[in-house]
């Protein structure tokens, strides 16, 4: 279960950000987008699933942008090695079901191939 920020921590967190965007798209330079009413997400820095804490040094304020491109491109990889990792080490393994289909019709046997060649003379 997702642990969220309590209202303090939020209040604080936009208090730090100034009210500009402290993403990093890319991982390049800061963002600094004016943030605007419903146009910006309070986030984990460290994933929650990772273990992050929902406290003021882990609270991110985002806009909506920088918020997808964290999740889609490093918290949800990390999050899916770090359950792969887990599940390996203890002995879980994944279950690669068969295609359930009837497959290609067999071909009739080719006999033609099988018959001795006359020259012409």
């Amino acid at each position: 279960m997702r642990r969220e920020f309590s209202k303090q921590v939020r209040r604080d967190a936009f208090a730090r950000a100034n009210g500009r965007c402290e993403g990093t798209p890319y991982g390049g330079e800061r963002c600094c987008v004016k943030l605007t009413i419903g146009k910006y997400h309070y986030d984990h820095d460290i994933p929650d699933g990772l273990g992050g804490e929902p406290v003021l040094e882990n609270c991110v304020v985002l806009c909506i942008a920088c918020h997808k491109d964290k999740t889609t491109n490093r918290d949800v990889p990390a999050i899916a090695k770090t359950k792969r990792i887990s599940d390996r080490h203890i002995g879980i393994k994944t279950h690669r079901q068969k295609i359930a289909s009837r497959g290609f019709a067999k071909s009739a046997p080719q006999h033609s191939a099988t018959r001795r060649i006359e020259k012409r003379t």
